[in-house]
């Protein structure tokens, strides 16, 4: 996962903060991601080499896993995953789905958060979305289904590389 940050060969890694939005957005599948500064241009090292893209509005969220290549798997009511977004050096966007974990009635995961997935080291991640489906809600997809279905939350969590675990605060 992005092991060779600070190696002398280089590592994988954002090196300004892409703000991401839309997540939330009222019957959107969509998202858009604009960096501050720097001509509003998302900056990033693959490898040691540095990428940039433009800055990303009403990008089509993934409707497939970049590392297994599968369609997301769905999320049942009373689940909930992590969903990472991250660029390659092409500037190609994708997403990789997390563990499924339960929640309890109220929403809260039971026993442990959702594991972040493992990345290639040819992947940037910019972007966690922490998706908790609760007890009203049905199943619901990645990049299929609306960030505002029924019983859905989902909190989008800028980054520069992956923490040791998703949060959310």
């Amino acid at each position: 996962m992005n092991e060779n940050i600070g190696s002398p060969t280089g590592g994988t890694y954002f090196t300004n903060k892409a703000v991401t939005t839309g997540i939330t957005g009222q019957g959107a599948t969509t998202f858009s991601c604009t960096p501050a500064g720097t001509a509003h241009k998302m900056e990033f090292v693959v490898n040691g080499k540095a990428c940039n893209k433009a800055a990303i509005s009403g990008g089509a969220t993934p409707t497939t896993d970049a590392i297994s290549g599968l369609a997301f798997t769905a999320l049942a009511a009373n689940q909930g995953c992590v969903f990472v977004y991250a660029l390659n050096a092409a500037g190609t966007i994708s997403a990789v789905q997390g563990t499924i974990v339960p929640l309890d009635r109220s929403g809260n995961f039971v026993a442990a958060r959702s594991e972040f997935p493992a990345l290639p080291d040819t992947l940037a991640p910019f972007c966690y979305v922490v998706c908790k489906n609760g007890s009203t809600g049905s199943a619901w997809t990645f990049g299929t289904s609306q960030w505002s279905a029924a019983g859905m939350t989902a909190t989008p969590v800028d980054v520069l590389a992956l923490p040791a675990r998703p949060q959310v605060s």
